[in-house]
């Protein structure tokens, strides 16, 4: 540390070179995670979210980002506006590209660390009156910042690329925090103006930044000094209050959210119906869980870190019994604080900060039990009172022993090393969904969305034994789940995936049907149901479903496919005509699309047509049999029997007979014309009679 002093004093640009320093060591501890996979809701929210699949830098759809709400997409609401833009321009520039989400991830996360660095500078200069070295304050507040960035419960926040809503709240409101300090020291009305609109950017990005207006009212209550006249009093509580009444507003009109009726507070619990936890439980137990928070934020341990928790509800105050004594340490804790604000400030702002700022997701409101990014903002001071004693160790009298200050450095370091290392081994688990799902059920194995997440991914890689095994588990623990209707739904849904996977069509159903029987509007089950009745040849049932998805649901093009292959196979041919018209024109290069468009032509008689959708079909997929078996039927109905022949002769060639078989059968079953049927059928007896007596004559020569 002293050697790094050194250069601090030697650089005429100190400023970059603390920024510098700060980032490469931040960039060091995530260095293994820039090819972190895609997990849990980042699918919903950004690979499935064509509102920011960006292609041309246009207004449309860069206003278009601005309203990606993945649950509503008919809706023209703000979402989260500003981190929906940040995820559309990277689609823009790479897509899918993992690298480009986890480079923009870091970057924030070392904005928000740089900031917190210059609020806790301005912070003890404010504290100290400037009463100390500058060594003193940039020490203190360097490092403070730089254990609050290495420490590893922040990597749910920045690893996990959709919670980058979490990191640009945190990040905002920092901004607005240093603003306002600049503000209240440069008597700069700018600083508030900047303080202002990040405030707004801060409930643009996440809604839990509404409460920067009570924590600016804290800070100026533990920082500055408050034998102020009434009418300073008054101007600083109407300040707060019309940016708290202006985001409020904000929230509710602009983002369209309603977290509560003004006529009828009350109104939210009525969604704790869908919860495995009632209102009290959820009361009484989050003081258990902002403890464990507390205790897993000052001690640095990647085991202790986890994407899923087995939650024990408290039931009572005294069931389980730590429920009381964490609720009375709570008490003494924001009670003490309060009392001893003025008098201790270094510790009891950081404590009050950390309480306060869990207020909106750990308190009354029906979000699930725990999730490590909700201390991402709360956690930003809970270091200062640590940077604070060893700067005071370092530079508080010239008569400290070299011992001490020794002794002190080397702890330091150790502690950064540690919580680098302990972010890096935490970031090891986030690298594939499989490893961070089986992490998660080692340490929760009562955890239904663990065991159906990696259900998923066992099935992705074709390892249907171990899939059907962990979606078992997740039905079996699913009434544990935050909402156990939806989970039992989508433990249905992938058990019936698997049997549909095995060739078990039968079973598949079964398992459909229960899906639907726990949620009649589960729009994966309705559309995989579809299918399974397809494979068992019941199209009116299938078409019934499809009319019921299309109607429902609008995707253009998977759902219009769906109901005009059921209506193809029902004989509905007009249905299946009409819904391929409008699948055709948007994907040309979709082999299944085209064929089922050629088969329809085909139907009605359009050969010249049909028979470009078919050899459109044939071009993208020149190896599937059916495709040529209808390109020859095409051929031979347009009177093109040369054509239709070197077709077949080539798929003779290429194919055994009981494979070309099955293709014949799969190409009748779409009520073609049994004439050219017929032919093909007696042609390729034809072919087989001649490859006998070839062979036959070649068994006879000498």
């Amino acid at each position: 540390m002293s050697f790094l002093l050194f250069f601090y004093k030697n650089m005429k640009k100190s400023w970059l070179f603390l920024f510098v320093l700060a980032a490469s060591i931040i960039i060091s501890s995530y260095a293994n995670t820039f090819n972190a996979d895609w997990q849990l809701d980042d699918e919903p929210n950004i690979l499935l979210n064509s509102k920011l699949h960006i292609s041309e830098l246009t207004f449309q759809q860069l206003n278009n980002s601005l309203r990606a709400n993945p649950t509503a997409p008919e809706s023209n609401k703000l979402y989260r506006p500003l981190p929906c833009l940040t995820f559309g321009l990277n689609w823009y520039f790479g897509q899918d590209n993992l690298v480009n989400y986890h480079i923009v991830n870091i970057a924030i996360h070392i904005l928000t660390a740089w900031f917190l660095f210059l609020t806790l500078y301005l912070l003890l200069q404010i504290y100290y009156q400037k009463k100390q070295s500058p060594h003193f304050f940039i020490t203190a507040a360097l490092l403070s910042a730089l254990f609050w960035a290495l420490a590893p419960i922040q990597t749910q926040a920045v690893t996990y690329i959709v919670q980058r809503m979490a990191s640009m709240a945190a990040m905002f409101t920092i901004i607005a925090i240093y603003a306002y300090l600049r503000g209240r020291t440069d008597k700069k009305y700018t600083w508030f103006i900047l303080c202002l609109l990040s405030f707004f950017a801060a409930l643009g990005s996440k809604e839990n930044a509404i409460l920067l207006p009570a924590s600016l009212i804290l800070i100026e209550f533990a920082f500055f000094n408050h034998q102020i006249t009434k009418k300073q009093f008054l101007k600083l509580f109407f300040f707060c209050f019309i940016v708290l009444v202006g985001g409020f507003l904000f929230v509710r009109y602009g983002l369209g959210i309603t977290p509560f009726n003004l006529s009828n507070p009350l109104t939210f619990l009525d969604s704790y119906r869908n919860r495995s936890f009632t209102f009290s439980e959820r009361i009484l137990t989050q003081p258990r869980i902002v403890l464990m928070y507390l205790s897993q934020i000052l001690f640095p341990i990647a085991e202790r870190l986890s994407i899923e928790y087995d939650v024990v509800l408290s039931t009572s105050l005294f069931v389980p019994w730590t429920t009381f004594p964490a609720i009375l340490i709570i008490l003494l804790l924001v009670s003490s604080s309060l009392f001893f604000l003025k008098k201790y400030p270094l510790i009891c702002f950081p404590i009050l900060f950390f309480f306060l700022n869990h207020a909106v997701e750990s308190t009354i409101l029906q979000l699930e039990l725990i999730f490590e990014h909700r201390n991402y903002l709360p956690s930003f001071f809970l270091f200062l009172p640590i940077g604070v004693l060893i700067a005071r160790i370092l530079y508080a009298t010239l008569q400290q022993s070299l011992f001490r200050r020794s002794a002190t450095i080397c702890c330091t370091v150790l502690f950064l090393i540690i919580s680098g290392q302990a972010t890096y081994t935490r970031n090891l688990a986030w690298a594939t969904e499989g490893t961070l799902w089986a992490d998660a059920i080692r340490k929760a194995p009562n955890s239904a969305r663990a065991a159906h997440s990696l259900g998923k991914w066992h099935r992705q890689f074709g390892q249907y034994r171990e899939a059907y095994y962990y979606f078992q588990l997740a039905l079996k623990n699913a009434d544990k789940a935050a909402d156990p209707k939806m989970t039992k739904g989508a433990a249905f849904n992938g058990l019936a995936s698997v049997a549909y996977m095995l060739d078990d069509y039968n079973q598949s159903l079964h398992y459909f049907n229960q899906c639907l029987e726990m949620n009649r509007k589960d729009e994966a089950c309705l559309k995989n149901r579809i299918l399974a009745y397809l494979q068992l040849s019941q199209p009116d049932k299938a078409l019934s479903d499809a009319l019921k998805l299309t109607k429902e649901y609008r995707n253009p093009l998977e759902y219009q496919y769906l109901t005009a292959m059921a209506a193809c196979q029902s004989g509905k041919q007009d249905i299946a005509l009409s819904r391929m018209q409008k699948v055709a024109g948007i994907s040309l290069n979709n082999h299944q699309v085209m064929y089922l468009t050629g088969l329809l032509l085909l139907q009605h008689k359009v050969y010249p047509n049909s028979l470009f959708f078919l050899q459109q079909a044939d071009k993208i997929s020149p190896k599937t049999i059916e495709y040529q078996l209808s390109l020859a039927t095409a051929y031979y109905l347009d009177k093109q029997t040369g054509k239709s022949e070197a077709i077949l002769s080539d798929i003779f060639n290429k194919h055994p007979f009981p494979v070309i078989t099955a293709a014949l059968k799969e190409v009748s079953q779409y009520h073609l014309d049994s004439d050219p049927v017929s032919f093909f059928e007696n042609r390729l007896y034809s072919m087989i009679q001649a490859s006998n007596v070839l062979h036959e004559n070649k068994s006879a020569e000498p």
